[in-house]
C-alpha cells in the first residue's frame, strides 16, 4: 500500500542545499517529506558527548564505592554526567530549532517546533497521497451499507445526499471504474489505495446502493445472477459486478409493479429487480394451474415468462415492462380457467370413484367409453358441462343395484329365520347359543351390511366398505349359510349326527321316480349304521 515516508538527514553527513534539491527532484506529486538538521556547535556537541559517554562509562565501571573519598569521587562524576546531558539537549534543540522541512517539489514548511512542522507536511503528503479522500470522507458510510443492504432506495440519506444515486460522487466513480464490468477485489484495491484511500465502507455502500438502485448487477463466481439483499458483505470481492445498459424510468417502475401487483406480489418502489424471481414464479403456478393432465385443457405456453427469467438486471423489468398487456391479459385468462377446473374436478373425481364401484355391472361399459372419450380430447370444460349428467346417471345405476340387492339380502335373511323357527333343534337352543351359530356365518343383525344410497357420497362410502360382487356373493350364499347353521344346531343336540347329501335330478318318469326313491332310501338306511342323520 502507498505511504507518508519522512527522510531525514542532518549536517554531518550532508548540506542543505542537495536535500533542498532532492526535494524539488521528487516532483509536487511526491507525498515524502525530507528534513534537513544543521550541523550546529560540532566541536563542543562532540566534547560534551565524550565527557557523557566517558562519565557513564565510568560510573558503571566503578559501582557504589564504600569510602568518603569513593563516595565524593562519584559524585563529581555524576555532577559531570548531568552537566553534559544538559549542554548536549541544548545543542540539540539548538539543533533541531533550525532544521527545514521541504514537501516534495521544494516547498518549504515553516515554523520553529520540528514536531508540528513535520505533522504539517505528512497531513499536506497525505493529501497529495490520496487527494481523492475528501469525497468519501463521512463517518456515515456503515450506515449507507446496512440501509442499502436491507433494499432502502434512499441508503444515502446516511451521509446527507438526498439526489439520484448516479449523482453522488462516490457511487459516480464505481460506476464510470466498473465500466463493462469489474470484480469486486478489483473495485475495492481500486478505491481503497491512491489517489482515493476511501474506506470499506465507502467502497462496500457506493456498490450496494448501486445494485438496490438497478444501476449495475451483481454475479457470483458461478456467474449466476445474486439479489442484491442476498450479496454478503464477504461474498463482494469475488462477486463480478457489471453496470446496467438498460435504465428504467420511474413512469416504467410504476407500471411494472402494477404488472407484479396483478399477481399478488407488492414491491416497493426501486425494489422491483428483487421481486421478479416471486413474480415469474406466481405466474408459472397460476399458469400450471389453469391446465395439466386429461381430461383438463392441455397447459398454456409459458414461454414469455421464460424469456423474462433468462434475461438479466434491468433487462428483466423492461421485459415486464413491455409485455405488460400481454401478461395481464393471460393471468386473467389463466386465472378463469384454473377456477373453472377447481369447481368441475371434484365431479370428475367422483365420477371417477362411481364408474370403479360400477365396473362389475354390464351397464357401466357404456359411461366408460364416454368417459374415455373425454379424456382423449380434452373435454372438461367443454360446454355443456359433459361430466354432471353422468355423475347422476351412474349415481342412480348404483342406487337402484344397491337396492335390489339390500331388498334381496333382507328376503333371503327372513326366509333363512322362518326355517330356523320350524327346527326343533333350534328351538331348543339357549339364546346365547343361538347368536354365536349366527354370528358364525355372519348372520346376526349387527353383521348386516350397512347400505346408504341417499347421496352420492352415500353410496361411494357403502362400496367402499362392500361391493356389488361381495353383496351379490353374500345374498347368494344366504340359503347355504343358514343350512349351515341347521346342522350345527343339530350338532349341538345330537353330537352324533352324520348329515348326508342327498343327490338332485331331473325326474320325467314315475319308473324314476321310483329309482332315485330306492337309491335315497338305501343312502339314509346305510348312513343310520353310525348314528343320527341328518339330510342337507
Amino acid at each position: 500500500k502507498d505511504r507518508v515516508y519522512t527522510w531525514i538527514r542532518d549536517g554531518w553527513s550532508i548540506d542543505e542545499n542537495s536535500v533542498r534539491a532532492d526535494a524539488r527532484q521528487a516532483g509536487n506529486q511526491s507525498p515524502t517529506v525530507f528534513v534537513f538538521i544543521p550541523k550546529r556547535s560540532a566541536d563542543d556537541l562532540r566534547h560534551y558527548l565524550i565527557d557523557f559517554k566517558a562519565a557513564s562509562a565510568t560510573l558503571d565501571k566503578r559501582g557504589s564505592p564504600n569510602t568518603a573519598e569513593g563516595v565524593e569521587a562519584r559524585a563529581a562524576l555524576e555532577t559531570t554526567k548531568q552537566t553534559a546531558e544538559g549542554r548536549i539537549k541544548e545543542l540539540l534543540d539548538d539543533a533541531f530549532s533550525g532544521s527545514r522541512v521541504f514537501q516534495g517539489g521544494g516547498t518549504e514548511i515553516t515554523g520553529s517546533d520540528l514536531q508540528s512542522m513535520i505533522t504539517e507536511a505528512a497531513e499536506k503528503a497525505l493529501q497529495r497521497l490520496y487527494p481523492q479522500f475528501c469525497v468519501a470522507d463521512h463517518e456515515g458510510w456503515g450506515k449507507v451499507y446496512a440501509n442499502a443492504k436491507k433494499g432502502a432506495p434512499d441508503a444515502l440519506k446516511g451521509v446527507g445526499y438526498d439526489g439520484e444515486p448516479a449523482q453522488n460522487q462516490v457511487c459516480k466513480a464505481i460506476l464510470a471504474f466498473i465500466g463493462p464490468g469489474k470484480k469486486g477485489s478489483d473495485i475495492r484495491s481500486q478505491f481503497e489505495n491512491a489517489p482515493y484511500g476511501w474506506s470499506g465502507d465507502a467502497v462496500d455502500g457506493g456498490l450496494q446502493v448501486l445494485l438496490v438502485a438497478g444501476l449495475i448487477r451483481a454475479t457470483d463466481d458461478r456467474g449466476a445472477a445474486v439479489d442484491p439483499k442476498e450479496l454478503e458483505r464477504k461474498a463482494i470481492a469475488k462477486a463480478q459486478f457489471k453496470v446496467e445498459s438498460t435504465t428504467v424510468t420511474s413512469p416504467q417502475r410504476i407500471q411494472i409493479r402494477k404488472a407484479m401487483q396483478r399477481l399478488g406480489i407488492s414491491a416497493k418502489p426501486g425494489e422491483e429487480l428483487a421481486s421478479v424471481p416471486a413474480f415469474i414464479q406466481k405466474a408459472l403456478e397460476l399458469a400450471a394451474s389453469s391446465g395439466g393432465d386429461a381430461p383438463r385443457p392441455e397447459r398454456p405456453s409459458t414461454e414469455s415468462l421464460e424469456e423474462i427469467r433468462l434475461a438479466a438486471g434491468n433487462e428483466q423489468l423492461i421485459a415486464i415492462y413491455n409485455r405488460r398487456d400481454e401478461l395481464k391479459e393471460a393471468a386473467d385468462a389463466w386465472e378463469e380457467r384454473a377456477k373453472r377446473i377447481e369447481t368441475r374436478w371434484p365431479n370428475w373425481a367422483k365420477l371417477q370413484s362411481l364408474l370403479h364401484h360400477a365396473g362389475a355391472m354390464e351397464e357401466a361399459a357404456t359411461y366408460q367409453v364416454q368417459v374415455q372419450s373425454i379424456i382423449d380430447t380434452r373435454l372438461l370444460l367443454s360446454e355443456p358441462d359433459p361430466v354432471m349428467p353422468m355423475v347422476l346417471a351412474v349415481s342412480q345405476l348404483l342406487r337402484d343395484e344397491l337396492n335390489n340387492l339390500a331388498s334381496g339380502y333382507e328376503t333371503a335373511f327372513e326366509s333363512g329365520f322362518e326355517l330356523l323357527e320350524k327346527d326343533p333343534n333350534w328351538q331348543k337352543l339357549e339364546p346365547e347359543q343361538r347368536n354365536a351359530l349366527l354370528s358364525r356365518q355372519g348372520l346376526t343383525n349387527s353383521q348386516k351390511p350397512e347400505i346408504k344410497v341417499q347421496g352420492d357420497s352415500d353410496i361411494i362410502a357403502t362400496l367402499s366398505r362392500i361391493s356389488i360382487a361381495s353383496l351379490r356373493d353374500r345374498v347368494v350364499a344366504m340359503p347355504s349359510r343358514f343350512n349351515q347353521v341347521l346342522q350345527d344346531a343339530a350338532k349341538l343336540m345330537e353330537p352324533q349326527v352324520t348329515f348326508v347329501t342327498i343327490s338332485r335330478r331331473t325326474l320325467k318318469t314315475d319308473v324314476e321316480v321310483q329309482e332315485w326313491v330306492t337309491e335315497v332310501q338305501s343312502q339314509l338306511l346305510e348312513a343310520l349304521k353310525s348314528g343320527p342323520v341328518g339330510i342337507q
